[in-house]
């Protein structure tokens, strides 16, 4: 091996040994920190994500960008995330969670199941139809043509956090006689949604409908669920035994 040949060896072996010790060291100092400690980090850095996705655009945003936002060191960011989709990833899901324990308080198992369904659809498309929602849907209809992380979180929210909460209102309201006994409620529960939402998100990540107000909100749940209740044979009320018609 040539003297030139050696160094070049040598100065890889020093880079790969800083980069190593540097983040080991950051890992070292991740370790101390208690749980509640890691998550307000976490939560700060996406709140950072969130702004500058809101004020930039998906493909501008970048890890460097948000670390210096959040005020954050690259080794920081690239220790716990990836790359950006698994950070956005990080707040499809934490905003999946929140969705989740709004509609669990909402469907509580003493709750008579009927008001419960009334109650359903202004939860959801208040979570799921502002701002908040938007932005984060326009992100993922961009990266479907490049990773489609964000496609696929947002369908995993929706199909392990939230249906299955709305297919179980369903059993209930067919269990108690509210519904016909051949009511599937998977099928229900597919109706139901498909009713309180329509194309309405698809519209609004393309910026062709705003944000719904509360009026719209309204206006939307008691359709799909006046609707709900004239499909499956339930009385268009929330009271058990008293029908609007």
């Amino acid at each position: 091996m040539s003297h030139y040949q050696y160094m070049r060896v040598q100065h890889v072996v020093e880079v790969y040994m800083h980069v190593h010790l540097r983040r080991k060291n950051f890992i070292d100092r991740s370790a101390t920190m208690n749980s509640d400690e890691r998550d307000d980090r976490h939560a700060q850095i996406q709140m950072a994500a969130f702004a500058l996705l809101k004020e930039l655009g998906y493909r501008k945003t970048s890890m460097l960008l948000i670390a210096k936002r959040a005020q954050a060191s690259n080794q920081t960011m690239y220790a716990w995330y990836r790359n950006k989709q698994e950070l956005f990833r990080g707040i499809i899901e934490r905003f999946g969670q929140a969705v989740r324990g709004q509609l669990q308080s909402a469907l509580q198992d003493g709750l008579d199941p009927l008001p419960a369904l009334a109650a359903l659809g202004p939860t959801l498309l208040r979570f799921t139809t502002d701002e908040h929602a938007i932005i984060m849907n326009r992100a993922a209809v961009i990266d479907a043509a490049e990773t489609g992380v964000l496609a696929r979180a947002i369908d995993e929210v929706a199909r392990d956090a939230i249906f299955p909460l709305i297919v179980e209102l369903m059993k209930r309201l067919v269990d108690d006689g509210t519904f016909a006994a051949d009511v599937v409620a998977e099928e229900a529960a597919q109706t139901y949604v498909a009713l309180l939402f329509g194309e309405a998100q698809l519209r609004q990540a393309l910026g062709n409908l705003p944000p719904f107000d509360d009026a719209e909100v309204e206006r939307r749940s008691a359709q799909a669920f006046a609707l709900t209740c004239r499909l499956y044979k339930a009385p268009c009320t929330t009271r058990r035994g008293r029908s609007n018609r």
